[in-house]
Order: structure tokens, then C-alpha cells, then sequence
């Protein structure tokens, strides 16, 4: 169980929540229903997947009141998945119910208004805190470039793929934070590539030291490889390194084009020479290092909190009920 803490929000209601699912959990229905009953509430965010059991209990639960709140719906699935009943039920009847909704990519909105979504739709990135990933003096690498990884050890990263794009310049080194059950595997190929010590494994990174980790590298390379069933759906860390003047190389994969946008330089995923050439550039080619810097660094403007918040509050103004309306009454 999760405890809850108020940390001065004491506006907030905590529910207790049966089930561990991210998808397949239910609130209190007894707790929801005399919350629902408590106050004429002008708008429900449910910041859960449509498809989800705890957006169709609220509906439920609504509906037995006679309440006719207007609700917005969250979603990051960039993948057009058909559920099996019920759950392809709930989905329909939540994207017909809601007002709105906001997804962290491009695609997944595209997904919803194909499932039958017709309300308002705004693309809500996941915010960063700018304040704590900021750029330091950091001169242009020359004749030596430091490649960072930073995330779990897993095979839909693509840390195999860096490994054998890194091997491929003895120019190159790779410096790879995080932990995973790929761990064993990858510090193998790191030795069969003859990496030696262009390579180091650093293990797990505490959260508290991630905005140090970006800055001793001249370059983050995200080089996420798309699997069934999943692709990438964001991508904090781009922000982040940007945020923190460090260039991105990323796969052209998932949610990443958006986020790295014309900041960074993208490529093919699972090339590794594709990779590598990308990486090379940062070295060969004058100036390219510093402008994408100085433009990653700026771009990164676009996921701060403050701006995140002013596209949801406008996302809240336009579904939520009129005032006076009783929208949120029985009736």
C-alpha cells in the first residue's frame, strides 16, 4: 500500500484503491459515490487510460447519481490496440462520454479520434523541471566524444545497439547509467566487442544525482528500438539532457521525433552504423555541436512545468461546465 501524504494539499480527498493493475484497479465505490454526491463539481479529469476498470466505475457511478459532469480522459498509448471485451466497451463509451482529453504524444491522440473520440484534444508533454536540469560551462569535444546512456537495462532501450555503434570508433566512449535484467548480457558484448575501458557501467542512479550524471557527457544517445507491443511513449530524458545543454541522438522511434524535434539528430532504429555516423557528426563537423546545444537548451522551454499547466488549465476551461449550468447537480 502507498501511503498518502497531503504536502499542504489539504483540498485533496485520497480513495483507497483495490487492485495493482495500472489499468485494472478500482477506487472505493463507496468513497467515490459520496465524493460524487459531496459538491456540484464542474469537471472530472480522469488521468487514466479510456479502456481502463476506474474510468468505467466513474462512469457507473455517475450515471446511477443522474450526474452528467463533463470528463476529460488522459492516454499515452501510441500503439492502435483493439481490446477484448469489456474493455473495448468502457473505451467506447468513455471516449463518446468525454469532453476532452490530453495525451504525452502525437500519436495516441491521433489513436483516440480514430476509436471515435470527438472532443477537445491537446498534446500535454510530460513536464520537466528546468530549474533543476540547467547547462554549465561545457566546452565542444574534440578528438574524444563521451556517449551517455541513462535508463533501464532492458532490450527495448537499445543498449546493444549503442555498444556496437561506440565499437566502431575507438574515438568514442560510453558511459551507461541504470540497472536492468539486461545487465549481465550487455557488460558481456561490451567485453566481446573488445570495448575495454571505452565503456563503463555505472549501475543504478539516484534520482537526486541524475541532473549531475547528463553533464558529463557530450552527447545523450537514446537509441530506443520499437517491440511488439510497445513503443516509446515520451522520452524525459531527452528533455532533460537538452535542458542541460547536452546534444541528443536519438532513434527515430515512438513518441521521440516529437520530443527531440529539429533539436536533435535522429536516426534509424537498430542501425548501429547509423548510429554511429550520427554520433560522429558531433566530432567531424564544425559547429554542429554548439547549435544544438544552444537549440536544445531553448527547446526545451516547451516542456516546463509552467507550460504544461497553462495547456491543461486551458484544457479545463474549455470542457468544464458553465458556471451556474448545475452540471455537476442531480437531476
Amino acid at each position: 500500500m502507498v501511503p498518502f501524504t497531503a504536502d499542504g494539499d489539504h483540498f485533496v480527498l485520497p480513495l483507497r484503491t483495490f487492485g495493482r493493475h495500472p489499468n485494472l484497479f478500482l477506487y472505493d465505490p463507496v468513497g467515490l459515490w459520496r465524493a460524487l454526491g459531496a459538491a456540484r463539481w464542474d469537471l472530472i479529469d480522469m488521468h487514466e487510460e479510456p479502456f481502463g476498470l476506474a474510468v468505467a466505475e466513474v462512469l457507473v457511478l455517475c450515471r446511477l447519481r443522474s450526474l452528467r459532469i463533463p470528463m476529460v480522459v488522459a492516454s499515452a498509448q501510441n500503439i492502435d490496440k483493439r481490446y477484448p471485451p469489456p474493455f473495448r466497451w468502457f473505451e467506447r463509451w468513455s471516449l463518446r462520454r468525454a469532453a476532452g482529453a490530453y495525451t504525452c504524444n502525437a500519436e495516441a491522440g491521433e489513436i483516440l479520434r480514430r476509436k471515435g473520440f470527438g472532443g477537445q484534444w491537446v498534446l500535454l508533454p510530460l513536464g520537466v523541471d528546468v530549474d533543476r536540469f540547467q547547462p554549465v560551462e561545457h566546452a565542444p569535444p574534440t578528438g574524444r566524444l563521451r556517449v551517455g546512456f541513462v535508463g533501464r537495462l532492458i532490450p527495448h532501450k537499445g543498449v546493444d545497439v549503442l555498444l556496437e555503434a561506440v565499437a566502431g570508433d575507438d574515438r568514442m566512449c560510453a558511459e551507461i547509467f541504470g540497472a536492468g535484467p539486461e545487465s549481465d548480457r550487455l557488460v558481456d558484448q561490451a567485453a566481446r566487442l573488445g570495448l575495454g575501458d571505452r565503456v563503463t557501467f555505472h549501475g543504478h542512479i539516484e534520482e537526486e544525482d541524475i541532473p549531475d550524471t547528463y553533464r558529463r557527457f557530450d552527447v545523450l544517445a537514446v537509441p530506443s528500438a520499437p517491440m511488439p507491443g510497445w513503443l516509446e511513449q515520451f522520452g524525459r530524458v531527452v528533455v532533460e539532457a537538452q535542458a542541460s545543454g547536452i546534444p541528443v541522438v536519438a532513434s527515430a522511434s515512438g513518441a521521440l521525433p516529437d520530443v527531440v524535434g529539429e533539436e536533435g539528430l535522429l536516426v534509424p532504429p537498430r542501425d548501429p552504423g547509423a548510429l554511429r555516423d550520427a554520433l560522429r557528426r558531433l566530432l567531424d563537423e564544425p559547429g554542429l555541436w554548439a547549435r544544438l546545444r544552444a537549440e536544445g537548451i531553448t527547446g526545451a522551454g516547451r516542456f516546463t512545468w509552467e507550460a504544461v499547466a497553462e495547456s491543461q488549465i486551458a484544457l479545463y476551461r474549455s470542457t468544464a461546465a458553465p458556471e451556474g449550468s448545475g452540471a455537476g447537480l442531480r437531476r
